[in-house]
């Protein structure tokens, strides 16, 4: 019998649920049988064409925090998802999403598995993590390859085109009409947009030409990381506070400040400008990076 080799899945993802101590009526034992279907979903799955050996998985992180018991196995969450790349060269990790969403509602049958909703809508929470799965992996390949994350994108797009009018009412994060700003209907729309076409390119030259040089040159990596920023920064003039845009800033405000504490005076002026324009709220923190 011929012997068929594994293939490595792509994403190593640490699955967290948080539900708090006052949930009454509540089967505890819900929870951690909802942190493994969403872990085995996730890292059991091969979710492209593409081999990937062990050491390549994509790092990533899913925490639901369960913050009421609606009854039905039904709860309203709030999710955390990040996911890190590693840099060339070295031993650092960046980090390269943050998103947060608030009042998620899950209905969870511990009965029944998770499923890939890539094709067929099943349930809000395979839904949910189908989507991050995908998007995780498109924003990932876009940090290696120009608009690499392009067939990822694509399978979003079908995927929330086709979502049932019952999925929509559940969960109005994945609908246009949706009253958050925050939702993935619209984290979608900037990826796919046209006027963030800029900024999928700062986002390749941010991470291959930027961060993966820095083991090369360091003063050159740091001048291109400039340009990037402050292209991302013009994107927000054209499509202001998107989702997308404060993923970047959510995902990369400490290792900005860090990595530009040693850069020069003209550099150290042109990121506090740039991250203060699109992040006011932290204005003060970027002006350490003067110190």
């Amino acid at each position: 019998m011929a012997v068929v080799p594994l293939r490595a899945q792509e994403l190593d993802m640490t699955v967290i649920v948080v539900a708090p101590n006052n949930l009454t009526g509540t089967d505890k034992s819900m929870f951690p049988r909802m942190e493994l279907a969403i872990k085995e979903l996730v890292n059991n799955q091969k979710w492209t064409n593409d081999a990937f050996e062990p050491n390549e998985k994509i790092k990533c992180k899913f925490q639901l925090n369960v913050k009421s018991d609606q009854g039905n196995n039904t709860f309203t969450c709030d999710l955390l998802v990040e996911a890190t790349r590693p840099v060339f060269g070295s031993s650092y990790e960046t980090k390269l999403i943050s998103i947060s969403e608030k009042d998620i509602p899950i209905i969870y049958d511990p009965t029944r598995q998770l499923e890939n909703c890539k094709d067929n809508f099943t349930d809000n929470l395979s839904a949910l993590v189908t989507f991050y799965a995908y998007f995780i992996l498109a924003m990932d390949y876009d940090s290696f390859a120009l608009e690499g994350g392009d067939p990822f994108i694509a399978i979003l797009q079908n995927m929330v085109n086709s979502l049932p009018g019952q999925a929509r009412s559940l969960d109005e994060s994945w609908s246009p009409g949706s009253k958050k700003k925050n939702s993935r209907f619209f984290l979608l729309d900037n990826l796919n947009h046209v006027r963030m076409k800029p900024f999928r390119r700062a986002i390749y030259e941010y991470h291959r030409i930027s961060l993966d040089g820095f083991s090369k040159n360091v003063e050159s990596a740091r001048a291109e990381m400039v340009n990037s920023v402050e292209v991302i920064a013009s994107t927000d003039q054209s499509f202001p506070n998107t989702f997308l845009l404060q993923s970047f800033i959510a995902a990369k405000r400490s290792e900005l400040i860090e990595i530009f504490k040693q850069g020069t005076s003209a550099e150290k002026a042109r990121i506090i400008a740039s991250m203060s324009s699109i992040d006011p709220a932290n204005s003060s923190i970027y002006n350490s990076i003067k110190s």
